[in-house]
């Protein structure tokens, strides 16, 4: 799906004319040895299509130049204005990037993503003609997160779990969440016709839906709201307190909004109707048993824009010191148009220090497919994919993981506009997908047996 163009750069230490050794610069660096050692702020850890690593960094030409790495200066960050952000951005329609000169000035093209400066108008636009776009707003922590078991015995519970994934009723929260017919919101009829994060009123009632979804399980139940320089919303929270290990806690994520960026016709069923659904469905059946663990179920906002509304997140559970032990994030996992249930699986890169434990994640979850006899074929591609919210805990050192439909040879032939709707979806790989996501979700929960 992704089409690859190479770019040749010339990469060198000699800074620009006017550069003073005191300017920030946003940089290009090549990677050599271990990332996490490096003494430079590393906003982006990335892979390009021929696998090449290289890191994006925001530092001094005097700090570059003693780090003796090879680096390439994209922009003096003096030049972004207060209403502007830096970007990475993944080309996911074809055409797209053709496209993206025409709304702004390329920084950087690495033949798979590009860098730029932005106005939050300018990522909308990016969004509309098929990019997904995450913000550089903070410098990754790196460090070696706890591993999970991953190792998976046959539990009757667990099983019993599996099979109380229906079909129909993904097929209802699917429909309900992109606007197929009305639903209850606040004690009246509402058609959510739009989850698009600026939509106002839409975004509003489709949030306040799936709080008093998750209220009436009995789930402790929140809004978490964020701000940031490009907006504001809210993202929502259900948590099951564990029950001998409370204070380890398993994120079961996926991000409620939606594209294209309208009122009033954005249904969003695959993108990202599919995973929120996802979330309902776990969140459903999951809080009527025990765990060790805290089950958190959160639905994010502010994702299409840059992933804002995970960051701000993920920030408010690393400032607070919370001990996350595993992010399973659902990003896109219904459509399936070859009829081969292919999925993928994205961790970070083998040479970053949290491979391992996002690693631990993929393999378990592969177990269950396994151990459970689903019908479905997981791929782990360990290419820090970093345009999803997952990416927003990767950057504060957590465990976590992608997973989507195979959005390498089967991507959404609908992505980002108003045909994304139910009716393209095929339930039966849906069903399957989710069935082995609240098996993975109960095993890192460690289940108490009834």
């Amino acid at each position: 799906m992704r089409t690859t163009i190479v770019f040749l750069f010339l990469l060198c230490a000699i800074p620009c004319a006017m550069s003073q050794p005191d300017d920030v610069m946003l940089a290009r660096v090549e990677v050599t040895g271990t990332v996490s050692e490096w003494n430079i702020p590393v906003y982006a850890h990335l892979q390009e299509p021929t696998g090449k690593e290289y890191a994006l960094v925001m530092a001094t030409l005097a700090t570059l130049d003693k780090s003796k790495k090879i680096y390439l200066i994209l922009e003096s960050t003096g030049k972004k204005a207060a209403n502007e952000g830096y970007f990475i951005a993944l080309e996911r329609t074809p055409g797209a990037r053709l496209q993206a000169g025409h709304i702004l000035s390329v920084l950087h093209d690495d033949g798979l993503q590009i860098v730029v400066r932005a106005t939050a108008k300018q990522v909308e636009e990016l969004s509309m003609v098929g990019f997904d776009v995450a913000e550089l707003d903070c410098p990754i922590i790196f460090r070696s997160p706890k591993i999970v078991e991953s190792e998976v015995k046959h539990l009757t519970a667990i099983d019993n779990i599996v099979h109380s994934v229906q079909q129909e009723t993904l097929r209802q929260y699917t429909g309900n969440l992109s606007g197929e017919w009305p639903v209850q919101v606040s004690g009246s009829s509402y058609t959510i016709v739009s989850r698009n994060t600026n939509s106002g009123t839409p975004i509003q009632k489709a949030t306040q839906y799936v709080y008093e979804f998750m209220q009436t399980l009995g789930l402790n139940t929140s809004f978490h709201d964020w701000q940031s320089w490009s907006g504001a919303n809210r993202n929502v929270i259900g948590e099951k307190r564990g029950t001998t290990k409370p204070q380890e806690i398993v994120l079961i994520t996926a991000h409620l909004d939606s594209m294209p960026s309208s009122s009033s016709n954005s249904p969003g069923a695959d993108d990202n109707g599919s995973g929120s659904a996802g979330v309902m469905v776990a969140a459903e059946i999951l809080s009527q048993y025990n765990f060790e663990r805290t089950l958190r179920f959160v639905f994010f906002t502010g994702e299409e824009q840059g992933l804002v509304g995970s960051s701000a997140y993920a920030t408010s559970v690393s400032q607070s010191g919370e001990n996350i032990v595993a992010v399973y994030n659902m990003d896109m996992i219904a459509w399936d148009s070859g009829g081969a249930p292919t999925l993928r699986l994205h961790t970070r890169t083998t040479s970053n220090a949290g491979y391992q434990a996002d690693r631990a994640i993929a393999d378990l979850f592969i177990q269950v497919v396994n151990t459970y006899v689903i019908n479905l074929t997981p791929i782990i591609d360990a290419d820090a994919c970093a345009y999803s919210d997952h990416a927003s805990f990767w950057k504060k050192g957590y465990a976590g993981l992608l997973a989507i439909e195979d959005d390498e040879d089967d991507f959404c032939g609908n992505y980002h506009t108003s045909r994304d709707k139910l009716a393209t979806l095929n339930l039966s790989y849906f069903t399957a997908y989710v069935k082995a996501t609240l098996g993975c979700a109960a095993h890192l929960g460690k289940i108490v047996s009834k």
